[in-house]
């Protein structure tokens, strides 16, 4: 069944609406970050609901939350401690009390725990008490759990300041991390030392993805570097721009 839905997405630089309709994903409204303190990002985050016009108007509602604060651990671990304790074993900065929440994986038998800072529910379950808020990671994740779970897939998500890789070998996650980055080339050489420490040699695909046309600039540049790299011919490269958006259509 075709809903309207509306699709957010939020990191550190940036935050934007999209409508999902029918399996097309169009703009909505975007907002950029100038003040970075937390009054900054909520009221921020209160001018781009005030430009989706009627929330009514959707049947559905989701949030995107992009940072590179998580982890994930094994269900069993995450049932012996508190996810504040278990992200504070991977995050060297200490974070807010009560600024910790986590998605349930069962489909990989994990838990995705990341920081969630308190302005994110703040505004978005005031004015729309059904959206569903999760992790970037956790869309990626769940969209790996459909269609075949063969291949070789290696994911990318480029944002302003950090990129997101995920890769699935043999039907299992072997690699999930999140890195800071100014060019194409440090985003490479992630790649090359995680196909090396897996012994990456089999035929697969790598996606590159991105949100707006400047992080799409990378993703073209990323791939045209991939593809002259010896290690990786047996590796079709494709970029994609906003389509790991609709991921989120997953979780709803």
């Amino acid at each position: 069944m075709n809903r309207k839905q509306l699709i957010i997405e939020l990191t550190d630089s940036r935050m934007a609406a999209f409508v999902s309709e029918s399996g097309t994903l169009s703009p909505l409204a975007e907002r950029v970050c100038t003040n970075r303190s937390d009054e900054g990002y909520k009221q921020t985050l209160r001018d781009l609901v005030g430009d989706c016009g009627d929330l009514n108007d959707f049947e559905a509602y989701s949030c995107s939350f992009s940072d590179p604060k998580c982890a994930l651990v094994p269900m069993a671990l995450f049932a012996e401690s508190s996810p504040e304790a278990l992200l504070g074993l991977t995050v060297q900065e200490q974070l807010p009390k009560g600024e910790t929440d986590y998605n349930r994986l069962p489909e990989w038998n994990i838990v995705n725990v990341y920081y969630l800072p308190s302005w994110v529910k703040g505004v978005l379950i005031l004015k729309m008490p059904r959206i569903v808020i999760q992790h970037e990671l956790t869309h990626l994740l769940r969209h790996l759990n459909t269609g075949s779970s063969v291949p070789l897939r290696t994911h990318f998500i480029l944002q302003e300041n950090h990129f997101c890789c995920v890769i699935r070998k043999d039907g299992q996650i072997v690699h999930a991390s999140y890195q800071e980055y100014q060019t194409a080339e440090d985003v490479l050489y992630h790649l090359l030392y995680c196909f090396q420490h897996e012994n990456i040699t089999t035929k697969g695909e790598i996606f590159i993805h991105a949100s707006t046309e400047q992080q799409q600039a990378k993703t073209k540049q990323l791939s045209e570097l991939a593809a002259t790299v010896q290690s990786l011919k047996e590796q079709k490269i494709t970029t994609h721009f906003q389509e790991h958006l609709l991921f989120q259509e997953l979780c709803v």
